[in-house]
């Protein structure tokens, strides 16, 4: 059955355990067919070394489990065809699915150039925003950004590609966190209105799927990001602005992920490598950082995966089909989306602190913002607890209580939060009781006004 938010693992089904070996197994095999197909962007003592694999879920259960309860930190989490089965296959904007012609051999976008001309004839560049880069080949190892690297209008950012990517550049465009400019209303019983270009958000299936999603310290599928790139394509070392995880699904191509431990092997290599691109041709210098990344893995099409935005990480897409049953890999668009969220596991908890209690709220508007939703979340996932005929879930507590007592400002804005709600609790009595009296004064029964009638 589905799991249904307890934080106590149910027993594992037999069998588990030889699934996720026999998944890690499948997943070495496709691994070196597609890059071998790619001709191994990355080399292949790197990407297969087996103190850098990523870690298998196998069923939905598992999966569930890992986002509100899992541990990931300096790990990768895959779910291979966890797509398919979460029922995702289809949730892709209609406008941009079709731009993409990703079931059509004869007709499918070699690139996200290509993408974004057929956009441009539909009109949809006026109502989404997002970033678009490519890679001036030859000149630099970080991205040209096109329109600026705000995330803006895709409209601007099209004109501005025309103008300034070279023609030989075009196959290396990605667009990035794309959304919608504006929001529009939803009804699933989660929030009223998103931007996100999704159908049916991540958020959103596993809600349906009987978990609560409202008992997470936080999870953003207002705006969650899509991205679209050709074979080769890239996002550069980074780390996330915010203290989050991510949940990313692929519905084309393969994401291959390197990440670096949260600790010391993050500072060392964003103070050594910032803002590179890890793309072909690879420099000594950046050979020598993927070997010291503690995770790499290739995420393939139909997956989804999980990994912590807090840890220093580098995307190359390979625009290569799946290799699974046998198949020959063949050159397609790498296209995927995701979500950031950030579960109930203790480290996670700790993490987001860490970074909110060192940040300087001050002139840090993201951290701010994230801090207020956080507190939103908090209490809702209070309010959740109480209502659950589940029982207690007392790691859910342990977490909300812990993040209360360690985060001030967090604290601070839960109970303005309380604060608020007990105020609009008593105005709401106040006038339930005001309409009570009404209802029950002389002066309001029927027949009981006689300033109309004639004098005896």
């Amino acid at each position: 059955g589905v799991f249904q938010g307890s934080a106590t693992r149910a027993p594992e089904p037999e069998g588990a355990s030889e699934k996720r070996q026999a998944a890690a197994a499948e997943y070495a095999r496709q691994v070196r067919r597609v890059m071998q197909a790619a001709e191994w962007p990355w080399p292949e003592d790197v990407v297969l070394d087996p103190a850098k694999q990523p870690r298998f879920v196998t069923s939905v259960d598992e999966f569930f489990y890992e986002l509100q309860y899992g541990c990931h930190m300096d790990q990768v989490v895959v779910f291979p065809d966890g797509v398919r089965l979460l029922g995702q296959q289809d949730v892709v904007h209609p406008e941009i699915a079709t731009a993409l012609a990703l079931g059509d051999d004869s007709a499918r976008a070699r690139n996200a150039y290509e993408v974004l001309e057929r956009l441009e004839r539909t009109g949809l560049l006026d109502a989404i925003k997002g970033k678009v880069t490519y890679q001036n080949h030859g000149a630099s190892r970080r991205e040209a950004t096109a329109g600026g690297s705000a995330n803006a209008c895709m409209r601007g950012k099209w004109e501005a590609l025309q103008r300034e990517c070279p023609r030989d550049s075009r196959s290396s465009v990605y667009c990035a966190e794309l959304r919608l400019l504006k929001s529009y209303p939803v009804e699933n019983g989660l929030r009223s209105k998103r931007k996100s270009t999704l159908r049916r958000t991540m958020r959103e299936c596993v809600h349906e799927s009987g978990v609560d999603v409202r008992k997470m310290l936080f999870w953003d599928d207002f705006s969650e990001g899509f991205f679209v790139g050709g074979h080769l394509s890239g996002y550069d070392l980074h780390t996330d602005c915010i203290p989050t995880s991510n949940v990313g699904s692929v519905f084309s191509g393969h994401k291959l992920l390197a990440i670096w431990d949260a600790q010391d092997g993050t500072r060392r290599i964003m103070r050594d490598l910032r803002r590179e691109l890890f793309v072909p041709p690879l420099g000594d210098d950046l050979l020598a950082g993927l070997g010291r990344a503690c995770c790499i893995a290739m995420a393939p099409p139909g997956s989804v995966y999980i990994f912590s935005g807090t840890n220093a990480h580098a995307v190359c897409n390979v625009g290569f089909s799946s290799a699974a049953d046998g198949a020959t890999p063949e050159r397609c668009l790498c296209v995927s989306s995701y979500e950031a969220f950030v579960g109930l596991h203790r480290e996670h908890a700790d993490v987001l602190v860490r970074t909110c209690n060192g940040a300087d709220s001050d002139s840090d508007e993201d951290i701010v913002d994230f801090e207020e939703e956080v507190a939103l979340n908090v209490r809702t996932c209070v309010r959740s607890m109480k209502e659950s005929r589940q029982g207690q879930d007392e790691v859910a507590q342990d977490t909300v209580e812990h993040v209360l007592a360690t985060s001030s400002r967090i604290s601070r804005c839960y109970e303005e939060e309380v604060a608020r709600e007990e105020r609009a609790l008593k105005s709401k009595r106040r006038r339930v009781a005001g309409d009570s009296r009404s209802s029950t004064s002389p002066s309001s029964s029927p027949g009981s006004d006689t300033s109309d009638d004639p004098a005896p």
